[in-house]
């Protein structure tokens, strides 16, 4: 059966009830032991006698040994050895009187409540009413002067046990006490133990010559104190290493949260036994936070003045005690008062050369009502904890929000973003997330430096917080890109504000003078779309998902040069369509889904075979036939466009060697990405496959666009004149789409330029069109170029371009790519081997 809760009842209302009841009692005990005294006693006895019990029991009171467990005070008193020895030679009601006189002038002495004297007050009146009902109404044990030696020692005893009793009970009102048996045990030890060194000294006194009984009961009583006092200081010593023991081990635990300080700060004062415990932190920008704890748990209290005397008494001196009886300054004396204190400890949390704040403590909650010497050097060593527990709570702090937050910008990073996405969207606050990338960072970088870049990602930052009025909602979480929340809002003004939230920070930037004008793209996605709206697509109901479909919208507007795009069905497709390909590639070439068709080539003048171009094709298990801008684009970004090379080029070159060793002179053209040029000694590469197969360097054409190489010349250029040097052919495919700058034209190790089919194929029927292929023939050939026209489709095309001297054609009017097997098919048909010269290989004219 699990445990009943015990019921706690407020410490005021206990304290009055017991006084009540305690009284009622002591008063039953005292009417029954009065009468009970018959022994004739003289006045001066009375009077000699009261006073020296008085004394005594002072004196005990005074010694007690103190065991302090929270609000409660154990007591190894040795007033019961006074009480005992009293109840002997004097009538017991002289003995209660004296003990409760005593009392009452060392409690206010100390200072104590009025509410704690009260109660001990009728706590002391039952326990001597016992005794004295006991001492003189037990008929044995009395000696022959008419002493109850037996009565007195049980007395005492039975005494103390229900005192001890008592003040169980009314603990267990309050909280949890200690518990019953332990308490009994202890009691009945310390009691016994008066009661036997009475009887010894009784003995001593009254057996012995009186000088020296009481010598020897003064040498015994000496002996006694000593041993107290040294196992009071050694039992108070280990109490206080087992509670910093505690302490320390809870600050190594101790977290962010407020429950966990609280719980610092009340340990704090329960190993102090203080009513009052408190850290005022000082913050820098704030001032003083204050986190205060009493004996009933935690306290609301307005942080102290800047200049709160008792803490600049504590910065000056390193720590203070201040007193309200033992100071006269009146400014200590009025933050007393604030306080509502009459007993303060203050010492500051020092960390490396600074004060991060205060550790004080209100009065004590036992009867030995003020704060000690050794208390305060305890409080300096638990301070020092303090400080530690809160220099590990900052640098975690400041941890956490490094993990969390961009160097740079000091917004949301990647981590941060996504926790406050997913908090956001459990309490639907946001309606969507956008991805904005600038596309200038790193242009700024190269031109004018980083320094630059990172001011340019500030104010873009600043920007987009200040658009929002929140900066967590606003993340920065790579190169030129930010993550915005956006707030709940209605779906017809949400594109609107995005739109406006895009225009914000796609405005120009003044950096030192210059002035950069970003080319900002931005994609949306919905945190919940209804059916249709969003091109079919459902609600999100994770932040990665979430992230993805903004990831998707912002690569279609890049990809489109649109300003904005949100996130659609359609998108979803194609990417992970896209993300097929670029995974099943590798496994696609070494099955073999990979091939390659060729498209012939033909010279106008004399309509002999001038090459073919070799076109990469993938029949997907899935897809079906893929198109080659769509794979390319996708393999380009993951590093594989090199592993696609090397498969052509073995493919080609191994086909070319063959048309060799029949005697067969047929050039082979391949596409080159501008990344294969950044792969790691590529000329090398290349001329290790030509060896490797047998073919001149002269057989083999590149063809590269403008555009790309363009995009890195530096780098690129050197590698294409080496790739010239070795007597490979570079030709420029697409011309009159890219750059078309004669400057860079002139800078290009090249031997033929192909004009774009979007111009051969419009030169029939518009004038513009003709205008710029005569054009280009006309550059390539002043610059010494062949040139070749692409997308001939049409008798009247050809013949213009012979007409204009273009050099070689390529189109469907010819022939359309096709794979090995058809197309040792069309040259057996359709072209005819030139006479050979010598052992020269032999030409392929076209016939028909």
């Amino acid at each position: 059966m699990p445990e009943r809760a015990r019921r706690i009842y407020p410490q005021q209302r206990v304290y009055a009830v017991a006084t009540v009841v305690f009284g009622l009692i002591a008063a039953v005990l005292w009417v029954i032991a009065v009468p009970l005294y018959h022994r004739p006693v003289s006045h001066s006895s009375l009077m000699i006698g009261g006073a020296l019990l008085i004394l005594a029991f002072a004196t005990t009171e005074t010694l007690s040994l103190r065991i302090e467990v929270r609000k409660e005070t154990f007591l190894v008193s040795l007033s019961e050895l006074a009480s005992i020895y009293g109840l002997i030679i004097l009538p017991g009601w002289v003995v209660g009187v004296a003990h409760v006189v005593a009392s009452v002038i060392v409690f206010r002495l100390r200072r104590d409540n009025w509410r704690a004297v009260r109660i001990n007050f009728v706590v002391i009146a039952v326990e001597s009413g016992v005794g004295a009902i006991i001492a003189a109404g037990l008929p044995i044990g009395w000696d022959q002067h008419n002493h109850p030696i037996l009565g007195a020692a049980v007395g005492g005893v039975v005494a103390a046990m229900v005192s001890s009793q008592a003040v169980w009970a009314t603990y267990s009102f309050m909280g949890t006490p200690e518990p019953f048996v332990r308490m009994l045990t202890r009691s009945l030890v310390a009691a016994c133990s008066c009661a036997i060194f009475a009887l010894v000294a009784y003995t001593l006194c009254n057996t012995t010559p009186q000088p020296t009984g009481y010598i020897l009961c003064a040498g015994l009583g000496a002996l006694i104190i000593v041993l107290y006092r040294t196992y009071a200081k050694f039992l108070r010593q280990h109490t206080d290493l087992s509670r910093m023991y505690s302490f320390g081990r809870n600050v190594a635990e101790v977290g962010s949260s407020a429950s966990d300080w609280h719980g610092l700060i009340e340990q704090v004062r329960d190993q102090l036994n203080a009513k009052v415990a408190l850290v005022h932190l000082n913050e820098p920008t704030s001032g003083f936070q204050t986190l205060s704890v009493g004996s009933d748990g935690v306290l609301s209290e307005l942080p102290p003045e800047p200049l709160d005397p008792l803490l600049a008494l504590a910065t000056r001196d390193g720590r203070a005690q201040v007193s309200s009886d033992r100071t006269a300054d009146k400014s200590l004396l009025a933050a007393l008062r604030a306080r509502d204190a009459w007993d303060v400890l203050v010492v500051p949390l020092r960390s490396g050369d600074r004060d991060r704040g205060y550790l004080e403590v209100r009065d004590r909650l036992s009867r030995w009502g003020r704060f000690r010497e050794n208390d305060l050097t305890l409080l300096e060593t638990l301070a020092s904890h303090f400080a530690t527990a809160l220099d590990n709570m900052r640098l975690l702090e400041t941890l956490r929000h490094e993990a969390y937050h961009d160097e740079i910008t000091g917004l949301l990073n990647w981590r941060g973003l996504a926790g406050e996405l997913e908090s956001s969207m459990a309490t639907g606050s946001i309606s969507a997330v956008m991805l904005v990338q600038l596309d200038i960072l790193p242009e700024v970088n190269n031109a004018i430096g980083h320094d630059r870049g990172e001011q340019l990602l500030s104010a873009a930052g600043l920007r987009l917080v200040a658009a929002l009025g929140q900066e967590r909602l606003v993340a920065h979480i790579e190169s030129d890109r930010f993550a915005v929340l956006i707030p709940s809002t209605p779906e017809g003004h949400l594109l609107d504000r995005a739109s406006d939230l895009l225009t914000v920070v796609g405005r120009p930037y003044a950096l030192d003078g210059i002035e950069v004008e970003p080319h900002a793209h931005a994609g949306i996605a919905h945190v919940a779309v209804a059916g249709g709206v969003d091109g079919g697509a459902s609600a999100v109901e994770d932040v990665s998902t979430l992230l993805q479909r903004a990831e998707m919208a912002l690569m279609a507007a890049q990809s489109s040069d649109e300003p904005i795009r949100t996130y659609g069905a359609s998108m979803g497709q194609v990417f992970r369509r896209r993300f097929q390909l670029v995974t099943q590639f590798r496994k696609a070439v070494e099955d073999g889904l990979i091939t390659v068709h060729y498209q012939p080539k033909l010279s106008l003048s004399d309509r002999e075979l001038a090459g073919v171009e070799a076109l990469v094709r993938w029949t997907h298990p899935e897809f079906g036939p893929v198109s080659p801008s769509e794979f390319v684009e996708a393999i380009e970004a993951t590093g594989s466009i090199d592993t696609l090379l090397r498969h052509v080029l073995e493919i080609v070159l191994a086909q070319v060697a063959e048309w060799r060793r029949r005697n067969m002179k047929i050039s082979a053209a391949v596409n080159l990405s501008v990344r294969n040029l950044s792969g790691p000694n590529f000329p090398q590469v290349i001329r290790a496959a030509l060896d490797a197969h047998g073919v001149p360097p002269e057989l083999l054409t590149f063809e590269i666009t403008e555009s790309s190489v363009m995009a890195d010349p530096e780098r690129s250029l050197p590698i294409l004149r080496e790739l010239h040097s070795m007597g490979i052919r570079l030709s420029v495919d697409d011309f009159g789409t890219g750059y078309s700058s004669l400057a860079y034209l002139r800078r290009l190790p090249i031997d033929e330029i192909k004009i774009d089919k979007s111009f051969v194929q419009g030169m029939v029927t518009d004038l513009s069109d003709h205008a710029i292929v005569r054009a280009i023939i006309d550059l390539g050939h002043s610059l010494g170029l062949r040139v070749i026209a692409e997308g001939v489709e049409e008798e009247a095309a050809r013949d213009a371009l012979r007409a204009l001297h273009c050099d070689e054609m390529q189109g469907f009017l010819l022939a359309r790519p096709m794979p090995i097997e058809k197309l040792e098919a069309w040259l057996a048909s359709r072209t005819v081997r030139t006479k050979a010269v010598g052992t020269a290989p032999q030409m392929l004219r076209l016939v028909g």
